[in-house]
This record gives C-alpha cells, sequence and structure tokens, in this order.
C-alpha cells in the first residue's frame, strides 16, 4: 500500500505541477490563477506528510515544547531558533493551529520562492517542478530539513540581485535566509566572486575531470578521522547539537543504480554545458551552474558524511535547478539529430530510474507518503523511522 500510495501521490503532484506551469506561460487572464495551482498544490501535499525524514519528529516535538511559551520573546530567549522559524512558531501557536499548518508554511515559502525565482526565465519552471520531484531531492529534503532548505530558496531567490549586481538587495535576501537557519552567515560573502563575471567555470574537460575525481575520493576518505576538523563550521551553521554523533552519521559510500544515473547524467550535462549556457543565454544559469559544480564535488567529496552533506546544500540542490535547464534544452533541440534526441531520452531515462528506485526503497529511506490525517499509518512509518536511524548509527 505505502509503494502504491507514494508513487501516486509524488507522480500526480509533479505531474500537476509541471501542467500549471505550462498553462501560466503567455498572458492570458487565468495565467496568474495556473501559476498558483503549483504552489497551492505542494503546500497541500508537502503540508500534510507525515514522517518523512530524521527531523520530522524532532520538529514535531519542537512545535510541543513551544506550545505553552506566551510570546515571540519567549520562545526566541528560551530555546534560540533563528527569528524567522520562531516567529512562525509564534503565530501557529497564536492561532491554535495544529502542526501541520507550520509544515505548510514552510512549504508554501519554498515553492513560493522557487516560483518567484524561475518565473521569468521562460518555460524552465515546468522542469524545475519536474526535477524537484522526480529527482527525490523534494521528497528527501524539503520539509526535513526545512530550516535549511527555506534559507536556500531566499538564497537562490536573491541569486538575481548577483546578476543585477544589487548589493544590499543581496544582503537583505541573505539576512531573510539567516532568520531560518545560521548557515546563511556563509552566504554574504558569496556576492563578490560574480560581481564582475556571471559564470566562472567554462571548460567542461576540466571539469568533468574534477567531478570523477571526488567522485573515486569518495570510496576511500576515511570521515572519522577528519570530520571533527570542521568543528568550527559546524558550529557556525548551526549543527552544534550534532557534533558528539557526528561519528555514528557516516553512510557507506556503495555503487547503486541511483548512484550511476546521476553521475551519468551530470557527466552529459557537463560536456553539453556550453551548448546549454548558449541557447538559453541566462546570467542565472550561468552562475547557478558555478554552484552545480562545486556542489558535485563537494557532495562527492562529502558523500559518507550525512553531516557534512548538510553544510553544502546551497551548493548540492542546485543539482535539480541545472538538471531543469539541461532537460529543457535537449526537449528544445531534440529533433535536431539523433545524438540530440538520445541525449533527452536520456535525461527522462534518468528521472525515471533515480524516482522508481527511491519509491521501491521507500519502506527504507522514510520516503513513503503518508498523510497526517492517515493515523492507522502513523505507527508503521514511526517504525520505519526508527530502523533507519537504527541502521546509520
Amino acid at each position: 500500500m505505502l509503494y502504491i500510495q507514494s508513487i501516486v501521490v509524488y507522480s500526480l503532484l509533479a505531474l500537476m505541477m509541471c501542467y500549471g506551469a505550462y498553462r501560466s506561460q503567455g498572458s492570458s487572464r487565468n495565467a496568474k490563477l495556473w501559476a498558483w495551482l503549483p504552489i497551492i498544490l505542494f503546500t497541500l501535499v508537502f503540508g500534510l506528510r507525515y514522517g518523512v525524514g530524521v527531523d520530522y519528529n524532532n520538529y514535531v516535538e519542537v512545535y510541543e515544547i513551544t506550545e505553552y511559551y506566551g510570546s515571540f520573546m519567549e520562545i526566541w530567549e528560551s530555546e534560540r531558533y533563528e527569528p524567522g522559524f520562531t516567529l512562525l512558531l509564534y503565530l501557529c501557536h497564536y492561532f491554535d493551529a495544529p502542526v501541520y499548518v507550520l509544515f505548510s508554511a514552510m512549504a508554501f515559502l519554498e515553492v513560493f520562492l522557487l516560483y518567484k525565482t524561475f518565473k521569468d526565465e521562460g518555460d524552465v519552471l515546468v522542469y524545475i517542478y519536474a526535477t524537484l520531484l522526480f529527482t527525490t531531492i523534494g521528497i528527501t529534503s524539503f520539509m526535513n530539513i526545512i530550516r535549511h532548505v527555506v534559507a536556500f530558496c531566499f538564497f537562490l531567490y536573491s541569486l538575481q540581485y548577483i546578476r543585477d549586481n544589487k548589493l544590499i538587495k543581496y544582503w537583505i535576501c541573505c539576512l531573510l535566509a539567516l532568520a531560518f537557519h545560521k548557515s546563511a552567515i556563509l552566504l554574504f560573502p558569496l556576492y563578490f566572486i560574480w560581481i564582475k563575471r556571471k559564470g566562472i567555470l567554462n571548460r567542461p574537460v576540466a571539469e568533468l575531470i574534477a567531478v570523477l575525481a571526488c567522485f573515486a575520493l569518495s570510496f576511500v576518505t576515511r570521515w572519522q578521522e577528519i570530520l571533527h576538523m570542521f568543528d568550527n563550521l559546524i558550529i557556525l551553521m548551526g549543527y552544534e547539537d550534532y557534533i558528539d554523533v557526528a561519528d555514528e552519521m557516516i553512510v557507506n559510500s556503495k555503487i547503486g543504480i541511483t548512484r550511476i544515473f546521476t553521475l551519468a547524467a551530470n557527466i552529459v550535462i557537463i560536456l553539453n554545458s556550453k551548448h546549454i549556457k548558449e541557447y538559453i543565454q541566462s546570467d542565472l544559469l550561468n552562475i547557478l551552474y558555478d554552484m552545480y559544480i562545486i556542489g558535485i564535488c563537494l557532495g562527492y567529496f562529502f558523500l559518507g558524511s550525512m553531516l557534512l552533506q548538510r553544510l553544502i546544500v546551497y551548493f548540492t540542490h542546485t543539482q535539480f535547478i541545472v538538471m531543469a535547464y539541461a532537460l529543457c534544452y535537449f526537449y528544445k533541440t531534440r529533433k535536431q539529430s539523433i545524438s540530440h534526441l538520445a541525449r533527452y531520452a536520456f535525461m527522462i531515462l534518468f528521472l525515471f530510474v533515480v524516482f522508481n528506485a527511491f519509491i521501491y526503497n521507500c519502506k527504507n529511506n522514510t520516503g513513503a507518503y503518508v498523510s497526517y490525517f492517515q493515523t492507522d499509518l502513523h505507527p508503521l512509518k514511526d517504525d520505519l523511522r526508527e530502523e533507519m536511524i537504527n541502521n546509520l548509527n
């Protein structure tokens, strides 16, 4: 039942979000209504998810602990959460809302910021909604490490101000990101990387060599010996509570079908990156591509550590966006030659394999969709979560 329900809910959500984005293009009278459809659907479906990820129960516990505080300042001074998240906690308690309203508010912020960032980037938003879910990044991270992902989405929105050389507006967005996760402190100096040149990396062969080297290192790095070298950075980014258990948050670096297909998809994108950039002509894409390459390298290099993976979310989570740009390019040029059609077909196959492999393993990765109102299935999800945590330890 969990398998069927998960594949139906996530697939229908992705298709309906893509359809809404497609219908919102142009200047028709109902365009704005169609643009809001994906936002509303994502907010409802993800806000009502139960028991997904390691952090879900922690956020429920946070909500219960703060229920009896009488003011915003009491929550902030006693629990020391970031002010943006504290404000959401206070407002939900003020209106006596159930916990799924808090999750829905966070889901709304995530998808609304995605929409605002890419609504003027042609029809790429259609593909972003597709890759968000079918690469499973949205299913695993969004509504799991929710404060960090909201900060990431504010950062995505801020990239337009790097593109337009508007430092103050960029820093305001960074402050908003900082209001949801301490790690956003690292975003402030990034503006100066692209102040003169929008897009630095433009050598596909060198980039591919770097990616493959980091991929190889992911199988030999001894994380227990180097993890604590990053303690100060971990504290700065708001994960000080994880330091004592960092050595236990180690993931075996095994080669599986998902990892193979993801590496192959990255290789295809890197080798075609110049053509993608020339065809789409977007400074936003150029900046994102730089972050995407850095994210791939750091992602492979830190592959064995769940904790270090969280530190680099601002880079690794650009992957589904750059893949969306690539998918858009491969689709529009698919009729030019057999090779173009083959690249498009491979990207579709990649999304199909990764999504189905994740759903097939949903009983082990807690990604199975169970609604907040399906209380009879909650004990099953709780057991699966405990089993996953025990496997990690």
